[in-house]
């Protein structure tokens, strides 16, 4: 018995504590470290500005009624107009083409005729056309107020007075067009200029160029020969010039019309 009480002593000494030995007291159970208080919440800190930021091209979000701070005049309807532009563009269209016809005969009386007459009709577009333009570069403010089609080439005053810049006609006026064009549709990415539009200018531009005509006349004054040389452009002066200004209004026509539709069912007008 003292044999195994002195194995037991010895065991206790030199292993782990796993059993207490008789005649000495329970350890206890360890202690844990006590809970840290509940951290008070830290306020919302404000956004700062990035230091480096640029400023938008883009003006700031506003009401389709409003424009730069300035109150906007409503959107016009441009479906009348357009339909009497339309009216008078085909009528120009027809007599042009006919125009190059009788010209290619070499008939000279009724090509004058009717050149004279397609320069009338072409003067009754001409206001028509410049106001529906002028209502359809105004309406694109409602339209696309935020400018999500890109920022604009020329202001609305131009949709009228780039067509008087000397040398600026050849292509102020497109860049009016393309505004009222991608301002009246509905965004899309990429952007690419339509045909129609390619195709109207380069008739009307090839009508310009093509309409170059010399014209001589001889006279006699007391025995004196006088001669008097002209040089004339004016598109539908040649056969040539007549078929491009032709094609040129069909064009405008298609353009018009496809412009006031879309204008109108997105305006309700």
């Amino acid at each position: 018995m003292s044999e195994r009480n002195a194995q037991w002593d010895g065991g206790s000494d030199s292993g782990p504590e796993r059993f207490s030995p008789p005649g000495r007291p329970y350890p206890g159970p360890r202690s844990f470290p006590q809970p840290q208080p509940y951290l008070q919440p830290q306020p919302y800190l404000q956004p700062q500005p990035y230091p480096h930021s640029q400023p938008s091209p883009y003006p700031p979000p506003a009401s389709p009624w409003q424009g730069a701070g300035v109150p906007l005049k409503p959107p016009y309807g441009v479906a009348l107009l357009g339909g009497w532009a339309g009216g008078l563009l085909g009528a120009a269209a027809g007599l042009y083409a006919t125009t190059g016809v009788l010209g290619l005969l070499d008939e000279e009386a009724a090509q004058a005729f009717l050149f004279g007459l397609s320069s009338v009709v072409l003067l009754a577009v001409i206001p028509v056309f410049l106001v529906w333009l002028h209502q359809a570069r105004h309406n694109i403010e409602h339209l696309d107020p935020y400018r999500w089609a890109g920022p604009r080439r020329l202001r609305p005053g131009w949709a009228v007075g780039s067509w008087f810049v000397p040398v600026g006609f050849l292509w102020l006026p497109l860049q009016v067009m393309l505004d009222v064009w991608w301002g009246t549709a509905e965004p899309v990415s990429p952007r690419r200029t339509p045909r129609l539009l390619v195709g109207w200018w380069s008739c009307w531009l090839l009508s310009w160029f093509t309409g170059v005509r010399l014209t001589s006349t001889t006279a006699y004054a007391d025995g004196v020969r006088l001669e008097n040389h002209q040089v004339l452009i004016v598109p539908g002066a040649t056969p040539v010039s007549a078929f491009f200004a032709a094609a040129a209004a069909v064009l405008l026509l298609l353009l018009i019309r496809r412009v006031s539709l879309a204008q109108s069912s997105r305006l309700g007008r």
